[in-house]
């Protein structure tokens, strides 16, 4: 087996392995990227480096692959989780990081595939905004349209509330560990809170209502 393109296998690499296949990945630039993230991935979820004897994947990286900080491989973890191979190397990791971002901030759901003409709202020097395509923006402009997102921020939810939120929301990570796209969204329109359920599968609906009805327990409790 070639270490090398073996990311769907790492729970039967040695962690020496996995070291020297990133360090080749990391001397492809670019084109490497996406492999990175995918041995980071799977190092993390099969606990690896706890079973090598580190305290955490974070302790053994820091120590073995110090080419790359933490942020970074958790950066190219969480894009190539969302995006294939193909779309990793034509954005690079960076801007589709960003997206992901741009993405929760607006809580507009990306479309499947290429996400190359998802809307952007990038702001100019002389207060005006304009909208382009994600595959037309620099990494510059994504920065500049994240940070007008983060200042034109909503209402935020009230803290009971919020509790509430949260309750659900590990009720639903708790049923759909292996699906990193299903989410809740809450948002205060007109003094209430709203919330959005994005990406659930249709054939997960069961899966889904116990979920909800799991989420729902602690209101229950109180009526």
């Amino acid at each position: 087996m070639n270490a090398m393109n073996a990311s769907n296998a790492t729970s039967e690499l040695t962690l020496e392995q996995v070291r020297e296949s990133i360090l080749g990945y990391v001397a492809q630039g670019n084109a490497g990227h996406y492999h990175i993230g995918r041995l980071y991935n799977q190092v993390v979820s099969n606990k690896l480096a706890e079973k090598g004897g580190y305290t955490s994947a974070q302790l053994f990286f820091s120590q073995h692959v110090k080419a790359l900080s933490q942020a970074t491989l958790s950066l190219y973890g969480t894009v190539s989780q969302e995006f294939s191979e193909p779309l990793c190397v034509a954005y690079g990791m960076s801007k589709l990081g960003a997206l992901l971002t741009y993405e929760k901030l607006t809580e507009i759901p990306l479309p499947e595939g290429d996400p190359g003409r998802t809307s952007i709202e990038v702001p100019r020097q002389d207060g005006s905004v304009q909208r382009m395509p994600f595959a037309d923006c620099s990494l510059e402009e994504l920065k500049l349209a994240l940070k007008h997102k983060r200042a034109t921020a909503k209402v935020p939810v009230p803290a009971g509330e919020a509790a509430r939120v949260q309750f659900l929301r590990d009720s639903l990570m708790k049923h759909f560990q292996e699906n990193a796209r299903v989410r809740v969204n809450a948002r205060v329109h007109r003094g209430k809170t709203l919330l959005s359920v994005q990406d659930v599968p249709l054939a997960d609906l069961e899966r889904f209502a116990e979920a909800l009805l799991d989420g729902m327990q602690p209101v229950r409790a109180v009526g």
